[in-house]
């Protein structure tokens, strides 16, 4: 495993990280801004667990290996914690926060403190689609159909609602609702508050997260790029 940087006009590598190799991670990296106003490229996977890169050079500034399984789904921000989850199709999902250093040396280029493990959730996590974040506020659905709210700043949870279906497409918020889009098509649409419409179908398997823009959502519906108003 390695993490890698490349020059958008050439496409020369920058830099490359070895990361500790275990198993196959798809995550996107988060760009994050510390207390002391630099970046850091937010990673997680199984061996590191969740971790921060200097953008400039890839030096690993901190790691808290957290999670026994595979990362699939992307790490998150939600106030000062960082969140990601691991899981497997048979089971056994976590959500973990982690409370990153809140200062770095500079002249030792090191970190003065260590990350340490806010939270775990174990019930109804997710293992492939990401929670979409609202304020302080975790919106989700797990692999088998069960939406969720949990409170990003402690964990608790604030309501669950069974779908049914497997998903693996990540859940979006428009306005006041989450919409969460089963493998089968089969389009959920919940409100914040945890109240869910009457299912419908969208005429084929979906598995691609929807892209939103200002007043309209694109998304993969089969073999089709579908163009949809998000507008009332």
């Amino acid at each position: 495993s390695r993490m890698m940087a490349f020059d958008l006009a050439t496409g020369n590598t920058l830099w490359e990280t070895p990361l500790t190799t275990t198993r196959a991670c798809y995550g996107v990296p988060l760009l994050r801004t510390n207390t002391a106003g630099e970046q850091e490229i937010i990673g997680a996977n199984t061996g590191d667990g969740i971790f921060a890169l200097r953008p400039s050079d890839g030096k690993l500034l901190w790691r808290l290996p957290v999670f026994t399984a595979r990362v699939v789904s992307c790490p998150l921000q939600v106030d000062d914690l960082l969140i990601a989850t691991a899981g497997a199709g048979g089971g056994g999902n976590h959500l973990v926060a982690v409370m990153p250093p809140d200062r770095y040396e500079v002249t030792k280029n090191q970190s003065t403190a260590q990350p340490a493990e806010a939270y775990r959730i174990e019930r109804n996590a997710p293992y492939v689609p990401t929670p979409a974040v609202v304020g302080t506020s975790l919106y989700s659905v797990d692999d088998r159909g069960i939406a969720a709210c949990f409170d990003g700043m402690s964990g608790d949870s604030l309501w669950t609602v069974r779908l049914g279906g497997n998903f693996g497409a990540s859940p979006v918020v428009i306005g006041e609702k989450m919409l969460a889009i089963a493998l089968d098509g089969t389009a959920h649409v919940i409100s914040l508050s945890g109240k869910k419409s009457p299912p419908f179908s969208l005429g084929a398997d979906v598995q691609a997260t929807p892209t939103l823009f200002d007043s309209g959502m694109l998304l993969r519906v089969g073999n089709e790029l579908c163009c949809l108003s998000t507008k009332n």
